[in-house]
């Protein structure tokens, strides 16, 4: 069997959507709140987290065979759309630490994705 793109995309489309709406949650609550910035910053994090790995168990359970490929192509595709965003709002990309925990981060959430998928 192939690689199903279609399945890939979905999966990172929902990941995206859920780091979205965590993303605004955490906004509101910064906005309308006293709340600490660290604790943001901390939120926004596990935001990535909690979006690539639901996307990479919803494509995981979708694959039929090779969900560790898919699961990865899935980061790929979010990182990719991440970079694209901070080359929008931000005129370029910053490497430094941070680009670095999204990155490692992102991959190590995939894996345990398509750990918990299949």
């Amino acid at each position: 069997m192939g690689i199903n793109f279609k399945g890939v995309i979905k999966g990172t489309i929902f990941a995206i959507l859920v780091t979205f709406v965590i993303i605004l949650i955490l906004a509101l609550l910064s906005y309308f709140t006293g709340i600490d910035e660290t604790i943001i910053t901390t939120g926004v994090y596990a935001s990535v987290i909690i979006g690539v790995i639901l996307g990479t168990i919803a494509v995981s359970k979708a694959a039929n065979s090779r969900a560790f490929v898919h699961a990865m192509l899935v980061c790929a595709l979010y990182l990719i759309v991440l970079i694209g965003i901070s080359l929008i709002v931000n005129n370029g990309i910053m490497f430094n630490t941070h680009f670095l925990a999204v990155i490692g981060g992102t991959f190590a959430s995939g894996i345990l994705g398509c750990i918990i998928g299949k």
